[in-house]
């Protein structure tokens, strides 16, 4: 983990912000899927399944595939370096930067491939989180854990929790809403968001480090 949490606190921030505006583009512009959220892209292969709608299947698949690769890979990395935050943020800026190029020069035609670079990147990304100690894209969780501290410790005690949830849920629709205003420019610009947002939480990341 970083050791200077308020600058973990900023990074984890960031990267949530980079789920918002990668998940809205790739839900709206490529499949109907979801980049970083398993869970909706499950029920979707539930009613894929249920309708014979081949194209969803085809998409929510590349999405799912995708970011377990990146979770896998990540994960391997971690195991090589386990001291490295760096080097595998600026891994997934890689992954972010070939996804806005090939949505630049393709139009997203297939998206399944800009999709699955998105996926891989956010499925790297997730592992990253468990490095800070921080929910980047699986927030379903870090609101349970809010409310459960709320109902159950004193207000004291559940403070951190609660703010933890609120400000990484504020920055994922931050980072959806900026995606949405950038589509005007275009799906590239929407998407380009993404790794902008993960190249600042490389710095901030780098100067904790230098502390």
């Amino acid at each position: 983990m970083v050791a200077d949490e308020p600058r973990a606190a900023v990074a984890g921030l960031l990267l949530a912000a980079t789920s918002g505006a990668a998940d809205l583009v790739c839900l709206l512009t490529l499949g109907g899927a979801f980049a970083g959220v398993i869970t909706g892209n499950m029920v979707v292969i539930g009613a894929g399944l249920a309708t014979g709608d081949v194209a969803r299947l085809l998409a929510v698949g590349v999405a799912v595939a995708g970011f377990a690769l990146g979770a896998a890979a990540w994960s391997a990395l971690w195991r090589r370096a386990p001291d490295a935050l760096v080097g595998p943020l600026l891994a997934e800026l890689a992954v972010l930067v070939a996804a806005v190029v090939t949505l630049a020069l393709t139009g997203g035609r297939p998206p399944e491939v800009v999709l699955g670079l998105a996926a891989v990147a956010l499925g790297g990304q997730s592992v990253v989180g468990l490095r800070l100690g921080k929910s980047t894209t699986y927030l379903t969780g870090a609101l349970t854990t809010a409310l459960h501290a709320l109902t159950t410790r004193p207000i004291a005690e559940a403070r951190g929790p609660a703010l933890h949830a609120a400000g990484q849920l504020t920055a994922l629709v931050a980072g959806a809403v900026g995606a949405a205003l950038l589509t005007g420019v275009g799906t590239w610009a929407a998407l380009l968001l993404a790794p902008v947002l993960v190249g600042v939480a490389a710095v901030v990341v780098a100067a904790a480090r230098r502390r």
